[in-house]
């Protein structure tokens, strides 16, 4: 692990120096062709003789900066607000999320009736069948109930397998 951090230490001070001596004659040159050095030679002489002046410029500058950022920030914000004709496009969503929320209710509702349905027919067919001495018109109702009986629980194990699916 020591070798791996000296190689890497290496590499990144072969770099530095590489950039370094690229950098260092061009920006020598440049602050020989402005007079850099001279100038702020003379700038640090004036601010030595002048504190108040390079207090005032000084805070007075940072203070402009600050300001335009804020200004910058909240012209930012302000053209980030949420486009209406966006949000009014999402109206669709909702709407067919509705109709799928209320086909679903309905769905339901007539599950539920049918069960009803089916529980009132079962309990009707309990007392025919009890009867001791049933008629013709009893023994067909009995066939007639057990029918509808029979479809109401198909109906409802057709719905049940296709929710497990």
């Amino acid at each position: 692990m020591k070798s791996l951090r000296k190689s890497i230490r290496d590499s990144r001070l072969r770099t530095n120096d590489a950039v370094t001596g690229w950098l260092k004659p061009r920006m020598g040159a440049i602050g020989t062709r402005c007079r850099l050095a001279a100038r702020i030679r003379k700038a640090n002489r004036w601010a030595t003789r002048h504190p108040k002046r390079t207090f005032g410029y000084v805070v007075g500058t940072l203070l402009f900066i600050l300001l335009g950022d804020v200004a910058v920030t909240g012209a930012r914000l302000e053209s980030r607000e949420p486009n209406i004709s966006t949000i009014a496009q999402v109206e669709p969503i909702f709407s067919g999320f509705r109709n799928i929320q209320a086909g679903k209710e309905t769905q339901r509702r007539q599950l539920i009736d049918m069960t009803d349905k089916g529980r009132s027919l079962h309990r009707q067919l309990d007392s025919l069948i009890a009867i001791p001495r049933k008629s013709h018109s009893d023994s067909i109702e009995i066939i007639r109930r057990y029918r509808s009986l029979e479809q109401i629980v198909k109906s409802l194990k057709q719905h049940d397998n296709n929710e497990k699916d």
